[in-house]
């Protein structure tokens, strides 16, 4: 009887330890599953918080080119420069409401608010800049608004990109280092998952699903970054080229001009030539300025089609076109070419269901190694025998007398 009572003593001790144990393992898995689910929205708090930064800094470089592109149109006179206004004064409104979204979004790291504060500084800089231009308009010409353009304007522009852009790569590290920070979690929940392994299978099979999800979360937050910082390269080449290309006529500028003849002034020798519509002024009196620049862009794009294989073309002022012949054209190949150019600039260009036609006047400059100093000089000793070609009746290309 003793032995018996002792027997179902035992039974009872077992049947409470296998108890015991099942409520061990079952706290242990409740344990695990908080701990997972915790990490989890973790994860996708921090992504969610990552990937708005990166909408926000890309929508601030977005209307900085946009800035850029109403800032290029006011200085080379293309457009409404009210309406161009408008736009750039609607750009930093956004540009103020995306930073202090920003500022208010979480996680970020020290060191990219201090970027970000100073990227905030350029751009506020930037701004006044404008302000300042906006409020000489009326006292300075295209010429001086170009050069304070380039000097003051531009750099302060382009700064201001590049700040934002260190942003976008100090969040990315930001994302990385919390990624590293949620799988350290992770490989610590799969760890305890993996002591328990012989306790409870389902428990290592939720966490698997939990960890694959989190890998594929980050996965998918590292293309993003990626895809971000293409863009951000993108738009950055875009304001370089946007820099040197006429906006009208999709031509090399006269910035353009100045760094393609920069190291050649002193050691090259090769033709030059200028041409000048005549009486154009007519043109935007008797039809407007958009009758004026659709002709201005019809005569580009049949000098690039008809002259691109003989010269590098540039359109440094709204009706003026320079020709820098290439290297194996002859000086009086360059005359006969020039003598071609003149008649096709003459040729009748039909706009609007109106059919017009100009004469053009042109000047060659047979340039040899350190005539001139720089840009300026040469285009002023063409531009005085293209004055010279209009007195004498237009229409015919001068030749540019040697110093």
């Amino acid at each position: 009887m003793a032995k018996n009572t002792k027997n179902a003593s035992t039974g009872r001790n077992e049947q409470g330890g296998f108890v015991a144990a099942g409520i061990l393992l079952f706290v242990f898995g409740v344990i695990i599953t908080l701990l997972n689910l915790n990490t989890s929205q973790t994860s996708r708090r921090m992504n969610e918080s990552a990937q708005m930064s990166q909408q926000y800094i890309d929508q601030i470089s977005s209307e900085l080119l946009r800035v850029n592109e109403n800032v290029l149109e006011i200085v080379g006179g293309v457009g409404s420069a009210t309406t161009n206004i408008e736009e750039i004064s609607l750009s930093f409104r956004k540009i103020e409401n995306l930073e202090n979204m920003y500022t208010q979004l979480p996680n970020h790291s020290n060191a990219e608010l201090r970027r970000f504060d100073h990227a905030k500084k350029f751009a506020e800089s930037y701004h006044k800049s404008l302000l300042n231009l906006q409020g000489n308009l009326g006292s300075l010409n295209q010429e001086m608004m170009r050069t304070l353009y380039q000097q003051e304007i531009s750099p302060i522009a382009f700064t201001a990109t590049e700040m934002f852009d260190a942003v976008v790569d100090l969040n990315a590290a930001n994302v990385q280092a919390m990624a590293r920070q949620v799988a350290v979690v992770g490989s610590a929940t799969m760890g305890i998952i993996a002591a328990l392994v012989v306790l409870g299978e389902i428990g290592i099979f939720i966490a698997a699903k939990i960890a694959a999800k989190r890998k594929e979360d980050l996965e998918k937050r590292t293309q993003q970054a990626e895809a971000a910082a293409n863009k951000f390269k993108h738009s950055q080449q875009k304001m370089a080229d946007l820099a040197t290309t006429n906006i009208l006529t999709n031509m090399k500028n006269r910035y353009a001009l100045e760094n393609d003849l920069a190291d050649r002034l002193e050691s090259d020798q090769f033709n030059i030539a200028l041409f000048d519509m005549d009486q154009f002024r007519s043109i935007n009196d008797n039809y407007g300025y958009d009758f004026g620049d659709e002709y201005l862009a019809q005569i580009a794009e049949k000098l690039r089609s008809d002259f691109s294989q003989f010269a590098e073309i540039y359109n440094i002022t709204g009706n003026t076109f320079a020709f820098v012949y290439n290297r194996e054209i002859s000086d009086a190949q360059a005359e006969k070419l020039s003598g071609s150019v003149i008649m096709n600039l003459a040729s009748p260009f039909n706009i609007a269901n109106l059919t017009v036609s100009l004469t053009a006047s042109g000047a060659v400059y047979h340039y040899l190694p350190g005539d001139c100093m720089n840009l300026s000089g040469v285009l002023v000793r063409l531009d005085n025998q293209v004055r010279n070609a209009k007195m004498q009746g237009g229409n015919r290309v001068l030749i540019v007398n040697q110093m």
